[in-house]
């Protein structure tokens, strides 16, 4: 996920000259999402190395247990908060209607 997403923002933003004007606000604002999706997967990941332990069990195969130290959920949704309607806005730009009706919506 981590490499994914910021692959995809270099990608995005690399490729924002060879779009056509009329999308190039539209593909910075992908870019942006993937950017803040790249953080905050980065940050859920630390916490979640940080919360749980994971070794060798009883039997042979992994086992994870708590370290003591809290998971942090909050990542995931503020991820949310800030890109859905980045997201929305994307569409709205993306979907060509007239100036009044795009001034409308956003």
């Amino acid at each position: 996920g981590i490499a994914g997403m910021g692959s995809a923002t270099i990608f995005f933003w690399l490729q924002l000259p060879n779009v056509t004007k009329n999308y190039r606000t539209a593909l910075t604002i992908t870019g942006i999402v993937t950017l803040i999706a790249t953080y905050h997967y980065f940050r859920i990941f630390n916490s979640w190395v940080a919360a749980f332990n994971v070794g060798l069990g009883v039997n042979g195969g992994y086992e994870v247990t708590v370290s003591g130290t809290p998971f942090n959920d909050a990542y995931r949704y503020v991820d949310w908060l800030l890109t859905v309607p980045l997201l929305l806005v994307e569409l709205i730009l993306v979907m060509k209607l007239p100036q009044k009706e795009t001034v409308c919506l956003a």
